[in-house]
């Protein structure tokens, strides 16, 4: 009996140090939702995270967000050689699958538009390249080119001639400048009528070839591939890097993130990090107790 009672006190102690913490720590995460009775809320419930995860999300993005990756430590981070490369090899893998295929331009559009959607693309490209082709042609200035060209070869075809002395420069300007008026207003009331159906028959031409022969028509190397990619990569990625990654809130996203994990995640999540440090805690306070016992037991003994 007397060793009973000499033992008693600290293994009690021991005992409450025990229980003590780790209803502490069970307090943490339990329970995930208040428990109410009749309108009031029992105290302590939820536990203190479920309770508290609100400003823990936020904790947690603003520590990630401004301190662990940061929107510098996010530009520096993304491989530009690795994703050049990985779009460089994408883009030459379907350049071959698509190399031999029999597969008409017209047939793969349709596989994607309507055929309204197509005849609508198909006059808006007549209407533009008609009209390109008009105002080059126009640009040309057909009625000096007439002149200046005609006057030329006139005078070659009459020099060393009797003509060369009755035919001057005036003389032919005279007759070569209505010429180029007529041919220039000719273009301009019926260029357009006399353009359009050659636009068509191309257009056409265009749609009936397979993607395949056109495709080899490129003649691409992986090399050519690789500039172009590098090009484009450098023209609309690098310079436009910063402003992209100043877009993502990554302090938001984590934050967001963490409000919407389910508790019972968010406790299991924690729980397989920190497992043994909790139950560290637990075990400390059974040792706490048991100490604290003992030095009641030893004063006892003393008094």
């Amino acid at each position: 009996m007397l060793i009973l009672k000499l033992i008693a006190g600290p293994l009690i102690g021991a005992l409450i140090g025990y229980c003590t913490n780790f209803i502490a720590v069970k307090m943490l995460f339990k329970p995930h939702r208040p428990i109410m009775i009749g309108k009031r809320r029992l105290p302590f419930t939820p536990g203190l995270i479920p309770k508290r995860k609100d400003e823990l999300a936020g904790a947690i993005g603003s520590a990630i967000g401004e301190v662990l990756l940061t929107k510098k430590d996010l530009a520096e981070a993304l491989p530009a050689e690795h994703i050049k490369e990985s779009i460089t090899g994408g883009l030459w893998e379907a350049y071959l699958g698509v190399k031999e295929s029999q597969v008409s331009i017209g047939e793969a559009a349709r596989g994607y538009l309507s055929e309204e959607r197509l005849e609508e693309i198909r006059f808006k490209l007549e209407d533009v390249i008609t009209e390109r082709v008009m105002s080059g042609i126009e640009e040309l200035d057909i009625s000096n080119i007439v002149v200046t060209e005609g006057s030329r070869a006139i005078r070659e075809k009459v020099q060393g001639t009797m003509l060369a002395m009755m035919v001057n420069d005036q003389v032919i300007q005279s007759v070569a400048a209505p010429i180029g008026e007529e041919i220039e207003n000719y273009i301009s009331e019926n260029g357009e009528d006399k353009i359009r159906p050659v636009v068509q028959k191309e257009l056409n031409r265009v749609g009936e070839e397979t993607i395949g022969s056109l495709t080899q028509q490129l003649s691409l190397e992986q090399p050519h591939m690789k500039k172009i990619v590098d090009g484009l990569y450098s023209a609309c990625v690098e310079d436009a890097m910063e402003e992209m990654v100043e877009k993502i809130d990554v302090a938001a996203i984590v934050e967001e993130k963490v409000r919407d994990m389910d508790v019972a995640k968010l406790e299991a999540l924690i729980l397989s990090v920190m497992k043994k440090e909790l139950n560290a805690i637990v075990n400390l306070g059974a040792l706490i107790g048991l100490v604290i016992g003992l030095l009641n037991l030893l004063i006892n003994m003393l008094g």
